[in-house]
């Protein structure tokens, strides 16, 4: 979501390339909407203890870009300013710690398969297992995003704090990436991080009370911070008109604050999609 194949980050970033190979991938077109549509094979490994992986063979993708609005999938941004080397939006965007749990919704109308935990009774030795399934909401974040534009690499710094009430957490992106445009197709790279609030570690990442089963967690980590880093690429050929054969992998190194808990077994997970797209 180690986006060898896609996870739901990926479900839902999935990027609609131009067919024209000579174009860059970062070339969009203003006052149409787009929609693309990938078949192949994609997932994300979940990081959560006693989970399986998230598995997709279809990925939607839609856009659409205004002067100063814009929609990317779940992405909605408007831009407050604009310069050859300078860029201001306000964005917001899903949270991705909400898709390594079961919900209804969105996976199951993409996801071949949702994943939720499995129930075990707790060990009388070994970390605390819940005695009731894991549930959690998947959140909605909003902030500002500020892109350095320059020939050799793109930088982004954004701030997005929870808008939908659910933990009343935050984010703190910082990324660098690069598009480069070919004749015979077009390469993406990124390498990022991504800081998370105590309060939104604590919300995905910690059990209850409830769910261990006890009045008290006495034992348990204290919640904290985490930063998480990632590295991603994306390769995108033209096979004819309106079809590309992509791939996208991500992988994805989880922070302390969040793999210190009982709840995550890896300390990192991949992620990705490969597959023939075609576009509306």
């Amino acid at each position: 979501m180690k986006q060898l194949v896609l996870g739901v980050v990926l479900l839902l970033s999935l990027v609609i390339f131009d067919t024209k190979a000579a174009d860059p991938i970062d070339t969009i077109t203003t006052g149409e909407l787009h929609f693309a549509l990938a078949v192949g094979y994609g997932g994300i490994e979940n990081p959560r203890a006693k989970s399986e992986e998230i598995i997709t063979y279809a990925l939607p993708s839609w856009s659409y870009y205004d002067e100063r609005f814009y929609v990317e999938n779940f992405t909605l941004g408007y831009s407050l300013y604009e310069s050859d080397t300078f860029l201001i939006d306000l964005q917001s965007q899903l949270n991705e710690d909400g898709l390594f749990f079961e919900f209804d919704g969105l996976n199951k109308i993409f996801m071949s398969d949702i994943l939720g935990f499995v129930p075990q009774g707790a060990p009388i030795k070994g970390k605390p297992t819940p005695l009731v399934p894991v549930e959690r909401n998947i959140s909605y974040l909003g902030g500002i995003k500020t892109t350095w534009v320059s020939p050799y690499v793109d930088l982004s710094l954004s701030y997005f704090h929870d808008i939908s009430g659910v933990h009343q957490g935050n984010e703190i992106h910082f990324n660098l990436n690069k598009n480069i445009g070919f004749s015979w197709g077009a390469l993406g790279f990124e390498i990022g991080a991504v800081r998370k609030s105590e309060n939104l570690v604590n919300y995905y990442y910690h059990y209850t009370a409830a769910e261990l089963g006890r009045k008290i967690t006495a034992g348990l980590q204290p919640s904290e911070s985490s930063i998480n880093y990632h590295a991603r690429s994306v390769l995108n050929l033209p096979l004819g008109h309106n079809f590309n054969f992509v791939t996208l992998v991500t992988y994805t190194w989880l922070g302390n604050g969040i793999t210190r808990n009982a709840m995550v077994e890896k300390d990192s997970y991949l992620s990705g999609f490969i597959g023939v797209s075609y576009a509306f």
